[in-house]
């Protein structure tokens, strides 16, 4: 299972090179189910993940001009700062556990809800532009900053860097695919870090002790090998049956979830 999960680590970085976004969420169930973490724990460690692979992604293209600097400022400003927020007070807006109209919940059952909602939501873009292809020819700033925080939001209760959403935008925004890849990658490099340090400002020495230090560094080192050969191989893949699998496999995984961790939780 150990490699199994390393192997699907390197997927991972490959989906996220080709398309700039929406394999980082396939983080959170692989460290939950293939090594057992928790599912609040399992968003730290995508943070660092995805924080570290997306910067590989952006040093190659670096020099490029596929990255677009001026439409990344108007995601990334909103976006770092909710980021940075949520995961500074996630803990004391979500307690581990609470009760809500009666139910005993737990922060976790919370983070697996959010998650079940958002894959289906993954799932849904990648699957529709393929019966009918809907460009924006303009979008307006209002919209990208508000586009902006809902990509901070998902970064900071899942670990997520939203790119599924960015990339999407900016190719109505008039980008080509592999400038929104860039650029997504760029935008999602700077809030994951900014989410990241968020968690780290009030994370105790004992939590850190807790960290598995070892299996995040094979994590990210078999991730950012996948970003590189994605990256790659991004000019040599169809990117529409990429996302038609990547789609399936998220409703796969959501059913998962929602079956193992949801519809059994009162038992």
């Amino acid at each position: 299972m150990y490699f199994l999960g390393l192997f699907l680590s390197a997927v991972i970085g490959v989906v996220l090179g080709l398309v700039g976004g929406g394999g980082a969420i396939l983080t959170i169930p692989l460290v939950v189910y293939l090594f057992g973490e928790s599912t609040d724990t399992a968003t730290t460690y995508s943070l660092m993940i995805v924080a570290c692979s997306s910067l590989v992604g952006v040093l190659q293209r670096f020099g490029t001009k596929q990255i677009s600097y001026k439409e990344a400022l108007f995601f990334v400003f909103p976006s770092m700062t909710l980021a940075f927020l949520i995961r500074r007070y996630r803990k004391i807006v979500i307690p581990s556990e609470f009760e809500l109209f009666g139910i005993q919940l737990t922060r976790d059952f919370f983070i697996d809800i959010l998650l079940v909602v958002v894959m289906m939501i993954v799932a849904y873009r990648m699957f529709n532009p393929f019966k009918k292809e809907r460009v924006q020819t303009q979008i307006s700033t209002w919209k990208i900053m508000f586009l902006g925080l809902l990509t901070g939001g998902l970064s900071g209760f899942l670990g997520a860097g939203g790119g599924f959403i960015i990339v999407p935008i900016l190719m109505g925004l008039g980008l080509g695919i592999k400038k929104a890849v860039g650029t997504s990658l760029f935008i999602i490099t700077i809030q994951s870090f900014i989410a990241l340090l968020g968690d780290l400002s009030v994370t105790t020495i004992a939590d850190l002790k807790e960290i598995d230090w070892l299996l995040v560094f094979y994590l990210t080192f078999f991730s950012i090998m996948g970003v590189f050969l994605g990256t790659l191989l991004q000019s040599k893949i169809s990117a529409k049956n990429l996302r038609i699998i990547f789609a399936t496999l998220l409703v796969l995984l959501a059913v998962l979830i929602f079956i193992d961790r949801i519809l059994l939780y009162s038992y």
